[in-house]
């Protein structure tokens, strides 16, 4: 029994190098962000610079940019620290290459903390842009409502994380 359960460790442990296929996939993915944000960036500044643009509008476009850069770092975030946490460390042991200092304190717990609150930054940004973008009619109150109601789900989630960690640390 013995040496059927250390084959099967054996084996979980030498299956983590699968999971490079979910951080390459992130990795694409931001790529992706990064297109998407070139090209908004690009007709935005054509905007600027030859077009007509009310300011509320602008303020829209440029939120729509700060979204879009926050939900690439939370990928990032969560690739690296997958990474990291998951596969490999090795990586970082080369001279040219300098490990973020963020690195060293991330745990599995932090990493979950590090998400909920970029997830709060993300849906607030969202919200600030759905409260500019509407009129104030019943229809754009109510959009407006669900929005405010859903991040403020997502701060209470965060702030659930962090006192359920809080507990488990005392009761060790």
């Amino acid at each position: 029994m013995e040496n059927l359960l250390s084959r099967v460790g054996s084996l979980l442990y030498g299956m983590r190098f699968t999971m490079l296929f979910f951080y390459v996939g992130l990795v694409a993915i931001i790529f992706g962000i990064l297109g998407k944000f070139l090209l908004e960036t690009y007709k935005l500044m054509n905007t600027l610079l030859f077009a007509d643009l009310e300011k509320i509008a602008l303020i829209i476009k440029v939120l729509e940019l700060v979204d879009m850069t926050m939900v690439a770092q939370l990928v990032w975030v969560v690739a690296l620290a997958g990474v990291s946490l998951f596969v490999t460390t090795g990586h970082f042991d080369k001279q040219d290459m300098k490990k973020p200092d963020w690195l060293d304190h991330v745990n599995t717990y932090n990493l979950k903390l590090k998400l909920a609150f970029a997830i709060i930054s993300i849906s607030g940004v969202h919200a600030l842009k759905t409260y500019l973008s509407g009129e104030l009619n019943l229809e754009n109150i109510q959009i407006v409502t669900m929005v405010a109601v859903i991040h403020f789900t997502f701060v209470l989630s965060a702030i659930g994380i962090s006192f359920a960690e809080r507990l488990t640390r005392e009761q060790t």
